[in-house]
């Protein structure tokens, strides 16, 4: 932080997995920076609360800390939590000169793009602006202005993702199980505004309701009893299911979005709660079922158990619902997470987000179903049965719309790098592998006339996308890679000596190689 400070910039965004802390490695950047007024932005008022709790515990009596929002109006306190509604209204934000602030932090800032954040980032001129989120790529990329990275300058402060976060113990340990649904639903349906009664009682019939209730006890949680979260496709299924539960001796309730901040922060509490709290008001919760408010900003540390009941939309939703589950509690030695899988057509997307790799490469992808578990860092496990693994594999064999998935991972590189990238990028940042894009294009050329148009229609001849062509089939693989190494070296020098190429492939790589190869290769080029 302090050399982006250094360096003359004013704005950095924190991207750090969910779980990892991000509260508190800003409240110890604060403290060494010696900020003396700071604002912290949320979009919700019980994350206000929980944030301004964490900071006391750095910081002490030392400074003083208020809330705005939520029938709280504590305008002159140092430190100031408030939320973006309440405060990007006049009458709130004007209690303010624009340089009021040494630094303002805006908490999920994906979502700092939305009108109500720029109408206060419009209006502050403090020292820093520092953005932290988990999923900074999660965002309408093609409207202008919607780039998180470009927002922030393209600074990043810091960078964990899940499976550096899981090396490093951050986390909690999970234990994950794809397991077959019963209901086999069509993706289309779960999407229907109105279902048919058929499908519906599919979905919320007597034997679904049976066979996860079996897996999750089969496969349990750590802790003295189940504090679970279960992701549903529809909202009329998580009420549904919800009955069901309760009606089998459970107690759940649905929470979605029509639930107010009181009520969610009951219902958390509820299902943090230990059996010996209980009260007759106030009975403990096993499950709370839900779309997808629970997707971000939810802090239930206790959540031992997470149930998916529904397709793998896109890796950054299913590691956002992963993550409600990741955080380290007393009593909860690692978190199950039950993946029920359908006949879905995204369900290669679930060992995408798992292992991390955004490559997208077909015999990756297969390689990790297989492998699972040697992939994964720490003492976390993933297991498929062997009906998910076919339905996975299924889904590999025929991925659907990869055009739009390299179009989505170079608008990410695009905006990441604020610039157009080059096919090395590709490899450098982890993104889909330029493989792929040559499959499905011929040539990188071909994809960037299609996606920039007029800024590289008609700027190689047909002679030149002849052998970019040839490149592309041949040479891109790298299976052979001392061919690659006399390629680089014919671009760099004149001549070049077959012993020196034996030399450097020996010390550089560990690579021997006899003459009847080198000769094959000579041949090829």
């Amino acid at each position: 932080m302090k050399k982006i400070i250094e360096a003359g910039e004013e704005r950095a965004l924190w991207i750090s997995a969910t779980g990892t802390g991000k509260t508190y490695a800003s409240a110890f950047a604060m403290r060494e920076l010696e900020y003396k007024r700071v604002l912290f932005l949320v979009h919700r008022g019980q994350l206000a609360r929980q944030i301004r709790k964490s900071y006391k515990k750095v910081f002490g009596k030392n400074i003083s800390m208020g809330l705005v929002g939520a029938g709280y109006a504590d305008y002159d306190s140092d430190y100031v939590f408030a939320m973006v509604q309440t405060l990007n209204r006049d009458e709130h934000l004007h209690n303010y000169s624009p340089d009021e602030f040494d630094c303002i932090i805006l908490d999920e800032a994906h979502h700092s793009s939305a009108d109500t954040y720029q109408k206060v980032m419009n209006y502050f001129k403090p020292k820093l602006w520092l953005g932290m989120t988990a999923t900074p790529d999660k965002r309408d990329d093609d409207v202008a202005g919607r780039n998180i990275y470009e927002i922030f300058n393209y600074q990043i402060a810091y960078e964990i993702r899940l499976q550096q976060a899981m090396e490093e113990d951050i986390l909690c340990p999970f234990h994950y199980f794809g397991i077959s649904d019963v209901s086999l639903v069509e993706e289309k349906q779960l999407k229907s505004r109105k279902m048919s009664d058929r499908d519906f009682n599919l979905l919320t019939g007597d034997e679904r309701v049976r066979h996860i209730i079996e897996q999750a006890e089969y496969y349990g949680y750590s802790g003295d009893r189940v504090k679970g979260l279960i992701f549903c496709s529809r909202i009329d299924e998580s009420e549904e299911l919800s009955q069901k539960f309760n009606a089998l001796g459970y107690r759940t309730i649905a929470l979605n979005g029509s639930a107010s901040e009181d009520e969610r922060a009951y219902a958390f509490e509820r299902l943090a709660m230990d059996e010996k709290d209980a009260t007759e008001e106030t009975q403990p919760l096993d499950y709370i079922f839900s779309v997808e408010i629970l997707n971000e900003g939810v802090d239930i540390v206790e959540v031992n158990q997470v149930i998916m009941l529904r397709p793998t939309e896109s890796p950054i939703v299913f590691i956002q619902q992963l993550g409600r589950g990741l955080r380290k509690a007393e009593g909860k030695e690692y978190v199950v997470i039950l993946d029920f899988i359908g006949n879905y057509n995204n369900n290669f997307m679930i060992p995408v987000a798992l292992s991390g790799d955004r490559s997208y490469n077909p015999d990756v992808i297969r390689k990790y179903v297989i492998s699972g578990n040697t992939t994964i860092p720490g003492a976390s496990t993933v297991h498929f049965d062997e009906i998910a693994k076919n339905k996975i594999f299924a889904s590999i064999d025929r991925i659907k719309g990869m055009k739009s998935i390299i179009k989505a991972s170079y608008r990410n590189l695009k905006n990441r790098l604020g610039r157009i990238p080059y096919l090395l990028d590709f490899y450098d940042n982890g993104e889909v592998d330029p493989l792929v894009i040559t499959r499905e294009y011929k040539t990188y050329q071909t994809f960037l006339e299609s996606e920039e148009k007029e800024l590289y229609v008609g700027r190689v001849s047909e002679q030149e996308m002849t052998i970019l062509e040839y490149l592309s089939k041949t040479i891109l693989s790298g299976t052979r890679p001392y061919e690659l190494e006399m390629l680089k070296q014919l671009m760099e020098q004149e001549v070049i000596h077959l012993d020196e190429i034996k030399k450097e492939l020996g010390e550089k790589y560990g690579y021997v190689i006899d003459d009847e190869s080198f000769s094959n290769a000579i041949n090829v080029l």
